[in-house]
C-alpha cells in the first residue's frame, strides 16, 4: 500500500499523496461558514495540510498561505487550523474581501 514512497523518477524531485480532505465549520469571526483543509502525505511519511483560502496581511495586503505540519493526519489537520486562526489575530472585523481563495483545481 505505501510502494508509491519507494518511486524515484529522474526529473521529480518528489511525490505527495492527498490522504484526506476535511470540511471545517467556524464559529471563529469568518465572514462564511466553512473552509476546507487538505492533508497530504510526503514519501517520507510526514503529513502537512493546507488551507483552500487565506487571510490578506495587514502589512501588505498579499495572502497569508499558511501550512501545518505532523506525524498523523489528526496531528496536520490541528496544526493547519491553529495556523490559520493565528493569522486572524489583530482584525476586529473581517468581510470576505479580507480573504483570497484557492484555486478550485487545487482542492
Amino acid at each position: 500500500m505505501d510502494e508509491w514512497k519507494n518511486v524515484s523518477i529522474n526529473g521529480v524531485s518528489s511525490i505527495d499523496k492527498v490522504v484526506a480532505e476535511f470540511n471545517v465549520w467556524s464559529m471563529q469571526k469568518l465572514p462564511f461558514p466553512k473552509f476546507k483543509v487538505k492533508i497530504r502525505e510526503e514519501q517520507s511519511g510526514a503529513f502537512f495540510g493546507s488551507t483552500n483560502l487565506a487571510v490578506k496581511s495587514q502589512i501588505d495586503g498579499e495572502p497569508d498561505w499558511i501550512s501545518g505540519y505532523g506525524n498523523t493526519i489528526t496531528a496536520a489537520l490541528e496544526d493547519t487550523i491553529n495556523s490559520f486562526f493565528s493569522t486572524l489575530h489583530g482584525y476586529s472585523e473581517l468581510v470576505e474581501e479580507d480573504f483570497v481563495w484557492a484555486d478550485i483545481h487545487d482542492f
